[in-house]
């Protein structure tokens, strides 16, 4: 199998004054040519991936790259010898909203042979669920620039670059079929496009298929791309592909911008060979003063010094704790105390918690991890977050290549898409906490009922189902009473928390209630909204788990997947 990665100026100060956060002058003289990119830290010979995948509507966007690409070639663009392979495209999710692509098939052709490209893939044109009326016309639009551009690429290209012709589709029999009929053309290297963000089950249905077609139809492409797909969940399948003689390559930036994208909660911003990950430990920069003027201006201003203030702490217990010069209490102490102050999510403290334990950046040999040591793990800055980024696909790499690995890994990551309810002990006391909701039985004073059955929307009656099933008491988060109890008595009323005033003002009166509460149990889940869980800031300890989800549709399924089958779900 070979990995591309997508090249979208990832680069990085290799002279970066991590200490002081300054960059070095030759970032300040000419970043474009100064900055150093992965393969010039890892070595040409040790950089963990097979190859580097160019789009068109990306470097073009770069004028004084493209200008480069151009006069010297892309090798010489991206300081890569003429033996690592470059893959370029078009990059249709660039021009995904058009209703044709902006590129003209042929002198596409022409593109890629001036910028001496290995590889160039035929124009398509993404047929996804937000165009699904346009399926047929975008598949349509991919075949027929596919058949042009080999047809004129057999003329006139063969000898310069390898054309790979893309596959759009909506079915895998969509695939199927324009796989077909370019293999009745005479092509030898195929791309499917379109699949990145389709679930893994039905790529595996398309990589299944095509093995089916080489085995009935006794013939078979030399090569195999696949777009935005670099999942270890594919890799067995990919493997059979190759066991039939075809050689499998994809791209993906995933994790790559793991390291900055992934939410802290999901704990994959820095990635081990194993499948473990953890979060980056968020030291954001405190930016820009307040002028001195009003006596708003002036309390703007101190609480902004403070934050400085703190972040430096921050910076310094990290970096004295990484000498062992400090105990990990002393930097919890420092992080938490600029996490409440910044306004950042009263968890993470359970998180930096397991990061600082572990000590993950002292078991990695990769350089990233050799040269910079734990601010690989400080979530701050382009400088610091892509080098994090790097070390992932270095793990990444490390996995594809070992697939002993494989199982390990997929499990780990697989367990990190679980909610993190599915592993509460059975012998646990457990308390769930929860939202009220903007559902009632009434919304005035003249309705009055059990907190349990005046809330009345769709994710509160989940929460009680999952209590009642499991056993476990739970209490409600009311915008207007504090904290409630399911038997307790309230009035119908619309109030919801929508600025930081109404968390503030809420707090002290939950606390009040809860603080004597929680003693008695092991774990308290909160399954609640950002603001909601917020008023639980000061009260957040290594006993609290959030459940998240992609919204209430998805947290209720969390909860139904979380009940052990064969429960009787009661209706309230």
């Amino acid at each position: 199998m070979k990995y591309f990665v997508p090249e979208w100026n990832d680069r990085v100060d290799p002279e970066y004054d991590f200490a002081s956060d300054s960059h070095s002058p030759g970032h300040k003289q000419d970043s474009t040519r100064n900055d150093v990119y992965m393969w010039d830290i890892f070595g040409i010979d040790k950089t963990p991936v097979d190859g580097v995948l160019v789009s068109r509507i990306t470097i073009e966007n770069d004028k004084r790259k493209y200008q480069h690409a151009l006069s010297e070639g892309i090798h010489k663009a991206l300081r890569l010898p003429q033996q690592v392979e470059i893959i370029g495209d078009c990059g249709a999710f660039g021009y995904v909203k058009h209703d044709v692509p902006p590129y003209d098939p042929l002198e596409t052709l022409d593109f890629y042979a001036k910028l001496g490209f290995n590889y160039g893939v035929s124009v398509d044109h993404l047929a996804v669920p937000q165009f699904e009326k346009q399926r047929e016309v975008r598949i349509r639009i991919t075949y027929e620039n596919g058949v042009k551009a080999f047809e004129e690429w057999s003329r006139k290209y063969r000898e310069v670059f390898q054309l790979l012709l893309a596959v759009q589709g909506w079915e895998v029999s969509d695939y199927l079929r324009m796989y077909r009929n370019y293999m009745d053309l005479g092509a030898t290297h195929i791309a499917f496009g379109g699949l990145a963000r389709s679930p893994s089950s039905f790529i595996t249905q398309v990589v299944n298929c095509l093995i089916k077609e080489i085995e009935d139809s006794k013939r078979k492409p030399q090569y195999v791309h696949f777009f935005g797909v670099a999942r270890p969940a594919l890799f067995p399948q990919f493997t059979q592909l190759e066991n039939h003689g075809v050689t499998v390559g994809f791209d993906s930036a995933s994790y790559l911008r793991k390291a900055w994208l992934s939410a802290a909660i999901s704990e994959l911003n820095y990635l081990t060979p194993t499948g473990r990950g953890y979060t980056a430990i968020r030291v954001p920069s405190v930016t820009g003063r307040q002028k001195r003027g009003s006596e708003g201006d002036e309390k703007k201003n101190v609480d902004s010094e403070r934050l400085k203030r703190l972040e430096q702490e921050c910076l310094v217990a990290l970096r004295d704790y990484d000498r062992d010069e400090t105990d990990i209490e002393n930097v919890i102490s420092v992080l938490s105390k600029f996490n409440k102050a910044s306004g950042g999510s009263p968890e993470l403290s359970v998180l930096y918690r397991r990061v600082l334990t572990d000590k993950p950046w002292r078991l990695c040999d990769c350089p990233i991890c050799k040269s910079i040591g734990i601010d690989v793990m400080i979530f701050r800055g382009n400088n610091r977050n892509r080098r994090r980024g790097f070390h992932n696909v270095n793990v990444f790499y490390e996995v594809m290549r070992k697939p002993e690995l494989w199982t390990g890994f997929m499990k780990r990551q697989q367990d990190k898409q679980e909610s993190p309810i599915s592993a509460l002990n059975g012998r646990d006391r457990v308390l769930i906490i929860t939202e009220c909701s903007k559902r009632k039985l009434g919304y005035n004073a003249r309705t009055k009922a059990p907190a349990k059955s005046m809330y009345q929307g769709r994710l509160f009656k989940w929460v009680q189902r999952y209590c009642h099933v499991m056993g476990y008491d739970y209490a409600i988060i009311s915008a207007k009473y504090g904290l409630v109890f399911p038997d307790e008595v309230i009035e119908g009323y619309e109030k919801s928390l929508q600025t930081k005033n109404d968390v503030v003002n809420l707090q002290p009166r939950v606390e009040k209630l809860l603080n004597p509460l929680i003693k008695n149990y092991d774990k308290i889940v909160v399954i609640a909204g950002e603001k909601y869980r917020d008023v639980l800031r000061n009260l957040w300890d290594d006993r609290f788990i959030t459940v998240k989800g992609r919204g209430y549709t998805d947290l209720c399924s969390i909860l139904e997947n979380a009940m052990p089958k064969g429960k009787l779900l009661l209706e309230f």
